[in-house]
C-alpha cells in the first residue's frame, strides 16, 4: 500500500515537472539577463568590456528539451559561455569554471 502511495506522488511530481518545464524563449530571456549581468561585472567601457563584449555578441544556442527538465547552453566558438538548466519554471545558470 505503502509503494502505491508513493508511485502516485512520484507520478504527481513528473506530472508538474513536465508542465511546467520552461521553454526555449524563457530561457533566453534569462540567458539574455545572466549575460548582461556578467558583462556589467567585467566593467563598462574599457577595452576588455568591449572586447568581451563583441565575444557575446557572435554566440551560438542549443536548446535541449528532457521530458521534465530543459537545458540551454550557449557557446562562442567553441567555448562554453554560460550553461542553464530549467525545471519546475527555475533556472539554474553556470559558466565555465575557472582555470587557475
Amino acid at each position: 500500500m505503502r509503494s502505491l502511495l508513493v508511485l502516485i506522488l512520484l507520478g504527481a511530481l513528473a506530472g508538474g515537472a513536465f508542465l511546467s518545464r520552461p521553454n526555449i524563449e524563457a530561457h533566453r530571456s534569462h540567458a539574455e539577463a545572466a549575460l548582461e549581468e556578467k558583462r556589467k561585472a567585467q566593467g563598462d567601457g574599457d577595452a576588455i568590456g568591449d572586447l568581451i563584449g563583441a565575444m557575446f555578441e557572435n554566440r551560438t544556442d542549443t536548446f535541449e528539451d528532457m521530458m521534465v527538465a530543459t537545458k540551454l547552453t550557449t557557446r562562442s566558438g567553441d567555448d562554453v559561455v554560460l550553461e542553464c538548466w530549467g525545471v519546475f519554471s527555475q533556472f539554474f545558470c553556470s559558466g565555465p569554471a575557472e582555470q587557475l
